[in-house]
């Protein structure tokens, strides 16, 4: 009986995370490693990093992945504006964003473009985002994307620039103080007010 329970819990977990689980959250979830660990092994989930395994038949949601394997990496630059719905297609590599002092070799070597930044301007702006297949991930949001770009202007390509900095300012959802306030944390007020005054 106890067992059924431990079982249908998993299995809940794994619909709620559309076939991805963490053993942290197994864990979380009252059961012991051991258990999971015969799960894993009798229904044949595959390990996809250190602590995450995925159900075969589900669709892996290589962003999530990469994040459950580099908790620190915030998905930024063209990687925030695909999940903002700010860009065309979807970019190769993946752009992340690390503190100056982070050992990025695990993401260089899977090809993963990786910026780093001083520690006060690493947590400003990250927010909580779904990703197309469904999970959550953490990313700059809207606002910080835009000063990101902008700062990288010359790394970007120009089409990829002007489309993300025109369909900003078309919704609705935008927050043009913050954008402010981000732009002089980050020392980029002067090229701000230019972007937006030859744009707009």
């Amino acid at each position: 009986m106890v067992g059924i329970l431990k079982q249908n819990t998993i299995e809940k977990l794994l619909v709620e995370n559309n076939g991805i689980l963490k053993t942290a959250d197994v864990v979380a979830a009252g059961i012991s490693r051991e258990y999971f660990y015969q799960y894993v092994k009798k229904t044949g989930l595959e390990r996809a990093a250190h602590g995450v395994y995925i159900s075969p038949d589900a669709w892996p949601d290589e962003m999530y992945l990469l994040q459950a394997q580099f908790p620190k990496a915030v998905f930024s630059h063209e990687a925030a504006l695909y999940l903002h719905d700010l860009a065309e297609k979807e970019p190769i590599p993946f752009s992340v964003t690390v503190p100056a002092s982070y050992n990025s070799g695990g993401l260089v070597k899977k090809g993963v473009k990786a910026y780093y930044v001083k520690k006060e301007w690493y947590g400003m702006g990250i927010c909580e985002i779904q990703t197309p297949g469904g999970h959550l991930v953490k990313a700059y949001d809207m606002e910080r994307t835009i000063c990101d770009i902008l700062r990288k202007r010359s790394d970007m390509d120009i089409a990829v620039f002007n489309y993300a900095v025109k369909e900003y300012m078309k919704r609705r959802d935008k927050r043009i103080s913050v954008l402010s306030r981000y732009a002089v944390a980050l020392h980029i007020e002067k090229q701000m007010n230019e972007t937006m005054g030859v744009l707009f």
